[in-house]
């Protein structure tokens, strides 16, 4: 599947490069910014007997960087450090607290994700109406996992729940590999700078949760990591 999204990717490059003007390409413009991103993320599981427990709240701030290679044409790529949450219910057993005694029960997990994600998308804007523009993106994004904590509430076949909390790194991909689709518009407020506005989906292509193990079932756990975003920046 991430083959054939690389595929289509690259080949609306090729399909671009007539329209892109190449005498224009001697003064190539670049349009830097930053952005802050309120996200709801949300995880969708393979595991059996594992289902998606709600969506959360996360936040993204980032770095644009808009490069022009014809009048409406770009690469869009710069960084973003990505807070990325999601929440999962299952079966599994624990170690009692302060005991000796292993308990099976219900899982209610919180997961706590912090990225680096270095994105790289084509954008295609449209002319301007009066100070609007609009835009749409597509492409893939990278994410270097920072940190991952979970926390999570055990409910045991019998007896009182209780709360922990883990470091669960060694449990989850260092890497997360993404589509991104994203559509806005931009403001101008003069020549150089501009606000801009928008709303962007970054659906997963792999595991976030490969090297995790249910204790109970010893099965591998598998879920990807999606969330929806709106974007508010701006472009110098």
């Amino acid at each position: 599947m991430k083959k054939a999204y690389r595929i289509i990717l690259w080949s609306v490059l090729i399909l671009l490069i007539p329209f892109t003007g190449y005498p224009q390409l001697k003064n190539l413009p670049v349009k830097l910014g930053l952005k802050v991103s309120p996200n709801i993320g949300w995880m969708n599981p393979s595991t059996k007997d594992y289902s998606y427990d709600g969506a959360r709240m996360g936040a993204t701030i980032g770095f644009v960087s808009d490069i022009y290679f014809a009048e409406r044409y770009a690469f869009s790529t710069g960084f973003n450090f990505q807070f990325l949450n999601g929440k999962l219910n299952y079966p599994d057993k624990r170690l009692k607290p302060n005991d000796t005694i292993v308990l099976t029960g219900e899982v209610i997990r919180k997961y706590n994700f912090i990225y680096l994600e270095i994105p790289l998308m084509i954008k295609m804007q449209t002319k301007d109406f009066g100070r609007f523009s609009f835009f749409g993106q597509i492409g893939f994004g990278t994410g270097i996992r920072l940190k991952v904590i979970a926390k999570e509430t055990f409910q045991p076949d019998r007896g009182d729940s209780f709360d922990q909390q883990y470091d669960i790194n060694e449990a989850t991909s260092l890497i997360r590999e993404s589509l991104l689709i994203g559509l806005g518009f931009e403001y101008h407020l003069d020549l150089s700078s501009r606000i801009f506005f928008g709303l962007s989906y970054s659906n997963a292509l792999n595991n976030v949760l490969n090297g995790g193990v249910n204790d109970k079932s010893k099965l591998n756990e598998k879920s990807t990591l999606n969330y929806l975003e709106l974007n508010l920046g701006f472009l110098f």
